[in-house]
């Protein structure tokens, strides 16, 4: 499961999953780079990992800092790549949900091109991106 670094959201509780049930990837704005993409390779090929949860969630920082940032200034910091690789995915959307479901969707993309499809992980394992209400913990999955 890969999903936002945001304390919130604690994947084991809103899949009643105990210590040791879920291989869990935290990164703030659920997205993927060389070492998210490492992590899964492992869980996949030394783990047996079948199923990959990509878990956004709303009201979600790291998404409204893509979506408020100023085009004519950079943001500062390392944050900036994480603020990139949003707006990479939002394109112009201005809902804040929207947008994170079209983060995770992102990511959910990039996993199965990556990994499914350049690196040979075992076709039985899928891909799905779900999205995490922070008022009701409920998970919809997209």
């Amino acid at each position: 499961m890969i999903t936002c670094s945001d304390s919130r959201v604690v994947p084991n509780a809103a899949f009643s999953a105990g210590i040791g049930d879920l291989f869990v990837i935290r990164v703030a704005g659920n997205v993927i780079d060389d070492h998210q993409l490492g992590s899964i390779e492992y869980a996949c090929e030394h783990l047996g990992t079948k199923l990959v949860v990509v878990l956004g969630h709303d009201h979600c920082g790291a998404v409204d800092a893509a979506l408020h940032d100023d085009p004519n200034e950079d943001p500062e910091g390392f944050i900036r790549y994480i603020v990139e690789d949003i707006k990479q995915a939002i394109g112009s959307e201005t809902d804040p949900y929207k947008a994170s479901v079209m983060n995770v969707k992102r990511s959910v993309a990039l996993i199965n091109h990556a990994l499914v499809r350049e690196e040979g992980i075992p076709n039985d394992v899928q891909v799905v991106g779900a999205m995490y209400h922070l008022a009701t913990g409920e998970v919809a999955f997209l």
